[in-house]
Parts: structure tokens; C-alpha cells; sequence
């Protein structure tokens, strides 16, 4: 029996710790499809260019990391509606939901933290394979090559071209998943913080010691994506009303089910906000600072407080 149960413990382990690495690693497929896509498109400027990577790269991985997983679990035939997601199990963020996508959300998150310090030695041993191929045989003469022109022979040891775009899109991707996420999963917090430090460290290493010198940006990404951030505290607001108004989770609500298989049932309705049965403690003041936050954003998208102030 003990060894049924460590085989079997074995390959849960093995199964669920490989879908997070795959997370990682189709992320990063996703992020050099769209950056080859938008350059066949072709646009204006080179700001154009980075704006659109970096957002397009952005909702594509924060959809495979955040939402993916989610609802290939959920069961949402309790809704009102619930498009075709009614297979998974999991109606509502309860026990379940955090002992299985939650811990893949969190591997997924620090495999991805972890990733810069992964890639560097991957490609920076491609780029001394490369070069040690380009020497004659069994030579450590770096001036010896097999190229027939300077700019060949350039292209070999000049260091990788940096990608603003693609940082950026790692950080709100970072951002964004921690905050949605992080009520109900505080483990999120230091895990983010780990992989904001490692990505400081490791790209201002790279820039001074690995990567080509970068062009002149103007401030219009840098400007677009401290805007962008505003909206993350509305996604930690939303999931965490739903997190802390679920009745499975904070209340003494049990809902019997007749078949061991069946999904057994919430209360808990996307209608819910819109009800008195929603704003009951302690999920009512999230919900009302969510509507006053949306509230600021909208405002201030339309610049509604400069027209005051300027008045």
C-alpha cells in the first residue's frame, strides 16, 4: 500500500510541477510569436512597435497563466452563465480550488521568478558554443575565424539585442497574476518580490556586461505602463471580494449534494454584488472600495480631474 501511494504521489508531483514549467515555457513561445507577428505587420515608429508588443505579449501571458488554469478546472453550470465552462470540478474558490490550481499557480510563479537566472547561462553558452565552432579546431585564439567579413565576425561576439518590450511584459504579467491572486494566495507576494529582484539584478547585469547598447526609447512605454498598473489594484479588489464573500471558504454554509460526483453547489452568483446578499461582512467594504477605485480610474482616464484643477 505504501509504495502504490509514493508511486502514485510521484507522478501527481511530476504531472502538476511539469504543466507549471510548461506554463513558463509556452509563455515564452507566445512572446516570440507575437514579437515575429508584429514586425511582419510592420508599423509607423519603433514606439508603435514596442507599445503593441508589449501589451499584446502581456494579455496573451496573463491569460495562459492566470485564466488558463482556472478554467479548465471550473464548473460554472451553477451560473447564470456559464459558456461551456461546466467540466472542471470546481464551482467557486473553495478547499479544492487552492490545493490544486492554486499550488500550480504558485510553482508556475516561481519557476517563472527563477526563469531570468535559467536563461542566462542557456544562452550565453549558445553564444561560446557559436563562437568556439567559428574557430579553427582546437584553437582558443578568439582573433582566429572562419568568417570572411568583419561584420560576420562581429555578429558572433557582439552580445544579444535587449528587448524592453519583453521585460515589461514580464513584470505586469508579474504584477498583474500576484495582485488577482494574492488574497487568497499571500505566498504570491514574496514570490513576486523575489522575481522583481532577480529580473532588477540580472537585466542591469546584462546590460552592462552582455547585452548591445539599447537605442534612445522616448518615455511613452514607460509613461503607458505606470498607467496601466492602476488597474491592478481593481483585480486585487474584484477576486478578493469573490474570495472573501464565498460561502465555503469564511461561512458555515453547506450545500448537500446527492451524488458523490456531482459539483456541489455555491450560492455564490455573479448577480451577487448586485443583490443585498452581497454587501453582508466582511466582503462589503472590498466591493465598495472596488467601485470607488473603478470610479477614480474612469475619471482620471478622461481626464475629468485636470479639467477640474484647471478650471
Amino acid at each position: 500500500m505504501c509504495i502504490e501511494f509514493n508511486y502514485k504521489k510521484f507522478w501527481i508531483t511530476t504531472i502538476t510541477t511539469a504543466i507549471s514549467w510548461s506554463l513558463v515555457i509556452l509563455n515564452y513561445i507566445i512572446r516570440t510569436l507575437c514579437f515575429i507577428a508584429i514586425n511582419w505587420i510592420g508599423y509607423a515608429t519603433y514606439s508603435d512597435v514596442l507599445y503593441r508588443v508589449t501589451y499584446i505579449t502581456f494579455f496573451a501571458q496573463f491569460f495562459n497563466t492566470a485564466f488558463l488554469l482556472m478554467l479548465v478546472y471550473s464548473d460554472l453550470s451553477e451560473q447564470p452563465v456559464s459558456l461551456g465552462f461546466n467540466r472542471g470540478g470546481i464551482p467557486d474558490f473553495n478547499m479544492i480550488f487552492f490545493r490544486q490550481v492554486g499550488n500550480q499557480l504558485v510553482q508556475t510563479m516561481l519557476f517563472n521568478a527563477l526563469y531570468p537566472l535559467i536563461e542566462f547561462p542557456i544562452f550565453w553558452g549558445l553564444r561560446e558554443l557559436f563562437r568556439v565552432f567559428d574557430r579553427p579546431c582546437c584553437s582558443l585564439d578568439r582573433f582566429r575565424t572562419k568568417k570572411t567579413s568583419i561584420n560576420s565576425y562581429i555578429s558572433i561576439y557582439v552580445g544579444p539585442v535587449y528587448y524592453m518590450h519583453f521585460k515589461y511584459s514580464a513584470f505586469l504579467n508579474i504584477c498583474f497574476v500576484t495582485m488577482m491572486f494574492g488574497f487568497g494566495i499571500p505566498l504570491l507576494f514574496p514570490v513576486a518580490t523575489l522575481g522583481f529582484a532577480i529580473l532588477y539584478v540580472v537585466e542591469n547585469l546584462m546590460l552592462y556586461y552582455s547585452y548591445q547598447q539599447p537605442p534612445l526609447y522616448d518615455e511613452k512605454l514607460d509613461t503607458s505602463v505606470l498607467n496601466f498598473l492602476k488597474f491592478a489594484p481593481l483585480g486585487f479588489l474584484a477576486f478578493g471580494y469573490w474570495m472573501v464573500s464565498s460561502k465555503q471558504l469564511l461561512a458555515n454554509d453547506v450545500y448537500h449534494f446527492e451524488y458523490s460526483h456531482e459539483t456541489p453547489k455555491t450560492g455564490h452568483l455573479y448577480n451577487s454584488p448586485f443583490t443585498k446578499e452581497g454587501w453582508v461582512q466582511p466582503a462589503w467594504p472590498m466591493l465598495a472600495m472596488f467601485f470607488v477605485l473603478l470610479l477614480v480610474v474612469v475619471l482620471e482616464r478622461f481626464h475629468v480631474f485636470h479639467r477640474i484643477l484647471s478650471f
